[in-house]
This record gives C-alpha cells, structure tokens and sequence, in this order.
C-alpha cells in the first residue's frame, strides 16, 4: 500500500498534521496525547516495512516516542476517528477514502481467523511476529563492553551487588538517534524470564532522558531476577526505581512506563501472591495505579503506595520508603 498517500489524505481532511518525511518515517505530530497540539512532532508512521530486532514492521506502522502509542494504520486511523465522534473502523475509511488500498497480504496472512475481523492489537501483532521471526539476543561482547562503573551509579544509590546482579554498565560513545552529540548513558539489560538479553535501556548520565531501541515492545524489566518462591513484587515505573528497591531489600521489577497489555500479561502469570504498586508521585502514575489496580487484582491482592507529590522511590532514603511500604494500602 501507499503509506505517504493515505498520510496525504489523512492531512488533506485535517486529521494528522504532518511535519515532514525523515529517512523510512514520516514525522507528525502525535495526534493521541495533549488534544492532539504537541508542540514538538514526536510521532512517525513507517512508510515502508522494516525488520528489526527480529520482527517485522509493516508499512504504516505509527509509534509515538512520548506517549507510547504504537499503531498499525488501521488501528490508528480507527482511534483517530474516534476522537472525532466516528463510529467506523480504520479498515472501512481507508477501503473508502483511498483509491486501490489493499492490506499488506502477507501480513494479514498470520492473522490467525479468531483476529481477522477485528483491529489487530499490538500485543497480538508482537505474539504473531514472534512465532515467525526469531528474536535476535543482545550478545555477550557487547554486553561486556559495557560493564565499568561511574561515581554516577552510586549517586543514584546503586550498590557493587546490585549492579554486578543485573549487569549494569556505562556505554560512554553512544550517540541518540538524530544527533550528532555522545551522550554517556548507564546501561539497563532488559532480559526476558530465561535471562536473555532483548535489548539496552539507556539513561543518560547527564540528564533524565531514558532511550529504548526503536520499535521494540517493553517487557517487565527485572523478571529474570524474581525467585520461583517470591510472595510480593513491588512495580515501580524505571529501572532505577525497581533497583533501588532491591537495595533496599525488596523484590521488585520495572515497567519502563506505566505498563503495557504485554507486561500486565506477563505479570498475571509471574504466580506471586502479592503486587506492591509503587509508581512516580505525578498524575500519570495515579492514572497508571489505578490501570494496573483494576487488571492485576483478578489474580493477585494488590497493594498501593502513596508516593508523595513529584516524588519517587529512587527519592527516598530506605527509612522513608519501609515507611511509605508500612502504610501501604
């Protein structure tokens, strides 16, 4: 299908604004988040399929890199016209609305019958991808390379265990995507449950920025490191937040966000007896709380802790937080 001529159509009607085309994305600004009026443009739609990190991406695939949001175009045009008051799926509109558009038959070929009539999920489209494109690990070298310390890892309350258990490095030459500036970044192995390294979450030294490899889905981060008999798990928003909890001696794993429909699968079926939720003191972690609270309480007691306004765990000293996990709710 042609992706830049459905992007002309959906601009035409005023309903993206687009900013302009870099490399395989078109760049617009995201219409999910802030009414649709972001300022800066933080969202791209693929133009042309890709393959990375093991998975295909199919043209018009959308994906914001401040809300989160990820797409396949149907699916995005179907929200879209929601925000609208339109009652029609993104299917039907293109069918409609663009001369000659067929979906990528290869793709919707995986869809298996039960999804075929509905707007593919991206958990769904993940779980597909993943039984016909093999994951490709990050390998040993590279995570070898890595692994020195900074004064900056303790500042943030890290400890020699902690950062030798879940292999914490620095990666002092990486440059982001789209700059020419090195930005030295601790390193975060993101593994799966059997401890295979997915991916590396960056947090910049110098800043708060935090960087995920584009396109990847976000597992739980921390589950390799919880015992087959742990009872409670606190979820905490970052890596660092999740680690400074097992300094302090809590089990605990990090949702890199305020959770997706793949990590909150992944944590029903993590077997723990409780959930601790531990997120950031801001409104999007009182709306994630509340999210999380209504999908995990069908298999687990879920407990709520109240981080103080503009707060969060990685904030407090360990008398602080074994109190705010005393009052826990």
């Amino acid at each position: 299908m042609d992706v830049e001529k459905i992007i002309d159509k959906l601009s035409e009607l005023q309903l993206i604004r687009v900013n302009r085309k870099i490399g395989n994305y078109m760049q617009i600004y995201c219409p999910f988040h802030n009414n649709g009026e972001e300022k800066k443009p933080s969202c791209g739609i693929l133009l042309h399929e890709e393959f990375r990190n093991g998975q295909r991406y199919p043209a018009g695939w959308l994906h914001c890199f401040t809300c989160g949001a990820t797409k396949t175009l149907p699916e995005a045009i179907t929200d879209i016209l929601k925000l609208r008051s339109i009652t029609r799926s993104g299917e039907e509109w293109l069918k409609e609305m663009v001369e000659g558009y067929e979906l990528d038959a290869e793709f919707d070929s995986l869809i298996p019958s039960i999804l075929s009539e509905a707007v593919i999920s991206k958990f769904a489209v993940t779980q597909l991808q993943s039984l016909t494109h093999p994951t490709q690990y990050v390998s040993e070298e590279e995570l070898a390379s890595y692994r020195f310390t900074v004064p900056y890892m303790y500042q943030r309350k890290l400890t020699d265990p902690i950062i030798e258990e879940y292999d914490i490095g620095v990666d002092m030459k990486w440059i982001p995507p789209g700059r020419s500036k090195v930005t030295p970044c601790i390193t975060f192995p993101v593994r799966d449950k059997a401890g295979r390294t997915l991916f590396i979450c960056r947090r910049s030294i110098e800043g708060k920025l935090y960087n995920y490899p584009e396109g990847v889905s976000k597992p739980v981060y921390g589950l390799d490191r919880i015992p087959p008999n742990c009872k409670s798990v606190i979820i905490c928003e970052s890596c660092i937040n999740a680690l400074t909890a097992r300094v302090y001696g809590y089990y605990a794993v990090a949702l890199l966000g305020t959770g997706n429909q793949l990590q909150i699968q992944q944590l029903k079926e993590l077997g723990v007896r409780d959930f601790v939720l531990c997120m950031d003191g801001d409104e999007a972690g009182r709306k994630a709380t509340n999210k999380l609270y209504k999908a995990l309480s069908s298999c687990s007691i879920v407990w709520r802790i109240h981080m103080p306004d503009g707060k969060d765990l990685n904030d407090c000293t360990k008398e602080e937080f074994d109190t705010l996990y005393s009052m826990r709710e």
